[in-house]
């Protein structure tokens, strides 16, 4: 991999001149799943159903290839993942140790964790999964809530996001766990996107229509109220109907295999399709390829 880029604001600049003058679909966002392995059983997830394969767990060398490739591709930003990418290990490495390497690579390294283990990794953003209040998170996300609001109160990362995926059994819940997060010193803002449909194991957990809208409107009017949604108003009234440009190419996925593919997060995952979107970051990134004010503040807010 090259160096360390130039200061960001050249870099963006850079990115989007390739993008729309040269034409060239360079990817800016990797979805980098080092595991499948998890210490939860999410109701919403179907990948911790994975977990026993030899190509579950991603290898450091694997690891390492990848994002050089990535670094070829002119990807900018990386989001470790998993399963719980926490869990991480490879000999004496661990995730740390990647986040630390792909640093000195990429303009920003996010990871997005469930939050059952200390948020102490070097990224410069981190993302912690809370799909409710205590009650409902409980039940979706195996008992967890007591040791994810305890390492949300201790952390002292800078920058930690909450983010929720909005389901058939949380949506009524929204408000409230709005409420209780906006108390958080240590939480900067919180984030949302909607359940998609895997059909790989997991409960069956789709918004029916007019739910979907129902939690969009809460969402909308959270953000109103002044609470720390993080994602712009025309980019989540635009989800509520799955009404948007999806440049799908903005994103590039790895997989514990070693897998790379640029598209849809779908892609290699499962069955993609479009009516049934709920992936927020993607339409916030589309909004921002094309210019849209209210998803350039939204990516600002989140990674610079």
């Amino acid at each position: 991999m090259k160096a360390s880029r130039v200061p960001w604001p050249i870099d963006l600049a850079g990115f989007f001149w390739q993008r729309k003058i040269l034409g060239r679909s360079i990817p800016l966002l990797a979805s980098f799943k080092v595991t499948h392995r998890c210490n939860l059983t999410c109701r919403a997830c179907p990948f911790h159903l994975r977990p026993h394969a030899d190509i579950s767990h991603m290898s450091r060398d694997t690891a390492v290839r990848a994002l050089e490739t990535l670094s070829s591709l002119g990807t900018r930003i990386v989001v470790f993942e998993g399963g719980e990418p926490l869990l991480w290990r490879d000999g004496k490495y661990r995730l740390h140790d990647l986040v630390d390497c792909a640093r000195r690579h990429f303009l920003r390294v996010a990871v997005t964790t469930n939050g059952t283990l200390p948020l102490d990794a070097p990224a410069d953003t981190i993302w912690v999964s809370l799909d409710g209040w205590k009650e409902t998170h409980d039940d979706l996300r195996s008992n967890s809530f007591d040791r994810v609001l305890a390492h949300l109160e201790k952390t002292k990362h800078p920058r930690v996001f909450v983010h929720c995926t909005i389901n058939r059994r949380n949506w009524t819940d929204l408000e409230r766990m709005a409420r209780q997060i906006r108390k958080l010193p240590t939480v900067r803002g919180m984030t949302f996107q909607f359940f998609y449909p895997y059909g790989l194991g997991e409960d069956d957990l789709v918004l029916a229509r007019q739910e979907r809208r129902a939690a969009g409107g809460t969402l909308l009017a959270l953000k109103k109220k002044g609470y720390p949604v993080c994602q712009s108003s025309t980019r989540l009234r635009s989800m509520i109907n799955n009404r948007w440009r999806c440049h799908d190419d903005l994103l590039v996925n790895v997989d514990p295999d070693g897998s790379i593919v640029q598209g849809c997060y779908v892609k290699n995952r499962g069955t993609v399709n479009c009516d049934a979107c709920g992936f927020t970051p993607v339409a916030e990134a589309s909004g921002a390829l094309d210019l849209i004010p209210g998803s350039l503040w939204a990516g600002w807010k989140l990674f610079l």
